[in-house]
């Protein structure tokens, strides 16, 4: 008698292990599982008169401190072109604390590309945010693959001091 239950049970779990096995699989595919994951970049940088301009802040807006966080989608497998988002909170911060005095947030959305090269530096790595407009376009030198550096409107990098810089640091 036992040894019929045994068959038995052997052969439903031949008969029906193919459904059970692909049918948890496939309920746990989620829409968010095919979305490109992007790279984030973070920083906290001073709010001088020549990063003001870069992603759009007022030059007459209480400033202080900027904090960056840049998502950069590829659109190929080569990493040369995609899609950004980039958000900043910028203002005078409140001591004590992470946050801000009445805070400003700033949000962009574009295409960046990769560029060879520079002046000085022909193997250097460029990532330029909206390439098609140039009085709007930001870009960052390519340090290595976790650390990017902001340039200014003359592609030169921007200078920090020993409390400061402008150096983006890639979040995992």
């Amino acid at each position: 008698m036992l040894y019929k239950f045994y068959q038995a049970r052997r052969f439903f779990l031949v008969l029906f292990s193919p459904f059970c096995m692909a049918i948890p699989a496939c309920s746990q595919t989620t829409v968010a599982d095919s979305l490109p994951v992007p790279v984030v970049f973070v920083a906290s940088t001073p709010c001088s008169s020549a990063t003001r301009l870069l992603p759009g802040i007022p030059v007459t807006a209480g400033c202080e401190l900027i904090k960056w966080e840049l998502k950069l989608f590829s659109g190929t497998g080569k990493q040369i072109q995609g899609t950004y988002i980039l958000n900043c909170e910028y203002g005078m911060p409140k001591q004590g604390t992470k946050g801000f005095i009445q805070g400003k947030q700033l949000h962009r959305e574009g295409k960046w590309i990769m560029v060879k090269g520079t002046g000085t530096n022909p193997a250097a790595i460029i990532y330029r945010l909206d390439p098609d407009k140039p009085l709007e376009s930001i870009s960052f030198l390519r340090l290595n693959e976790n650390l990017i550096h902001l340039l200014d409107s003359d592609q030169q990098l921007m200078t920090g001091t020993g409390a400061w810089s402008y150096t983006l640091n890639r979040v995992k």
